[in-house]
């Protein structure tokens, strides 16, 4: 009888199975998490605002935690530790009444479990280049799982939104349970640099010498505030067209589901073959033809239709720019390159969404113009000016 041995998998199941469950609670979380907080009394501006003060302590947060990650003698002790205490804030915040505690645990449940990923991420990635085997067949079973988990969800919980907490409870107890069980991440000795190179810090970020990487975040950057802008209101925007929670499950299931054509086959090798820098201007393009439509519309059908376009745009984010970064950061650096610079561009977008989008959203209210089809208008200029400045970058390269 074969006997498995984590610290020598002889195939990637384990993270396909790991993937797959852990995106249950993604799933629940990116669809309704939202939802819950407007209907237990929380403004959409104040949402915004809270929003807003997650992502600013995340700028601090994050990148300590991916040092401590780098430096922990294995990754996987510092994922267990995080999922568990992101599983005791849930069960914390399901008992709230208090709208003021609501929002705190809030705070506290973002700060450890946004840093889950980088974790997992990068394991999955060492193990990957030490075996041979490919991410993104690996990363799809986490698409499945959320497609899966979106559309049981939105049906699930129709008429009852507190369910989310058991659901959630549940999703990442299983994968806590499974995470026990993911092969050791090797322990890089920490490189010991004289004063003139600088601290950890300075050396991750180091890497935006590089013309190509520095092109690439501000093209990731672009997307990264767009995307946030429809995360934000898109649960809101389908309601207001007519929608209900099943819509918004089956939208979410679409998002998903719109990843399997670019994790295999003809999609993975054509964003192998243009690489990530023009894959990026391909994301932006596609942006820009999403939120026209989105802006356009007054269908809750339509709308969720513009979810299948999120594949072609997601995929070379989370792929290309997980593994572009793994790349290129310091060996002893892993995590902390994923936490300060692609979840530092992120935060910075997600910021920059939440309070700008806030003012956009109360003026265009002011003036009588439908607020979120304004902000989606307000998307459109912002891809087209990050198609520009990427392709003139790219150009400037290769001359």
């Amino acid at each position: 009888m074969l006997k498995y041995n984590k610290n020598d998998p002889k195939s990637p199941a384990i993270f396909y199975i790991y993937y797959f469950v852990v995106y249950f609670g993604t799933a629940i979380q990116g669809s309704f998490l939202t939802l819950y907080l407007t209907e237990s009394g929380l403004p959409v501006k104040t949402i915004g605002l809270l929003n807003g003060i997650i992502q600013i302590m995340s700028l601090f947060v994050l990148p300590i935690l991916g040092r401590i990650a780098d430096r922990a003698s294995t990754k996987n002790k510092v994922l267990c530790t995080e999922l568990a205490c992101a599983i005791t804030i849930l069960f914390l915040m399901s008992r709230a009444r208090n709208l003021i505690i609501i929002c705190v645990f809030r705070i506290l449940y973002a700060m450890f479990f946004t840093p889950i990923s980088s974790v997992y991420e990068t394991i999955t990635m060492e193990f990957c280049r030490k075996n041979g085997w490919e991410f993104g067949p690996i990363r799809m079973s986490g698409t499945i799982g959320y497609s899966i988990m979106s559309f049981a969800s939105g049906f699930g919980l129709k008429g009852n939104i507190a369910a989310i907490f058991p659901m959630l409870i549940a999703s990442y107890t299983m994968t806590f349970m499974i995470a026990l069980f993911l092969p050791r991440s090797s322990r890089v000795e920490r490189v010991v640099v004289s004063p003139n190179e600088g601290s950890d810090t300075k050396r991750v970020f180091a890497v935006l010498k590089d013309r190509q990487v520095r092109n690439v975040m501000i093209m990731f950057f672009v997307y990264s505030l767009a995307s946030s802008v429809n995360n934000t209101y898109f649960g809101n925007y389908a309601q207001e067209l007519g929608g209900d929670y099943a819509i918004i499950g089956i939208a979410h299931a679409v998002l998903g589901l719109s990843e399997l054509p670019f994790h295999l086959g003809p999609g993975k090798r054509w964003l192998q073959r243009i690489g990530v820098e023009r894959s990026m201007l391909v994301v932006l393009a596609v942006g820009t033809f999403r939120w026209t439509i989105c802006a356009l519309t007054n269908d809750p059908w339509v709308l969720t239709a513009t979810m299948a376009l999120n594949g072609i745009q997601l995929v070379p984010v989370i792929i290309g720019m997980a593994q572009f970064l793994y790349d290129h950061a310091p060996e002893d650096l892993k995590v902390t390159a994923q936490t300060s610079l692609r979840h530092s561009v992120q935060v910075i977008a997600v910021l920059v969404a939440d309070f700008v989008g806030s003012g956009l959203h109360h003026v265009f209210e002011t003036v009588g113009v439908h607020p979120i089809k304004g902000l989606y208008v307000c998307l459109i200029p912002l891809c087209l000016l990050g198609i520009v400045l990427g392709a003139t970058s790219i150009k400037k390269s290769e001359s």
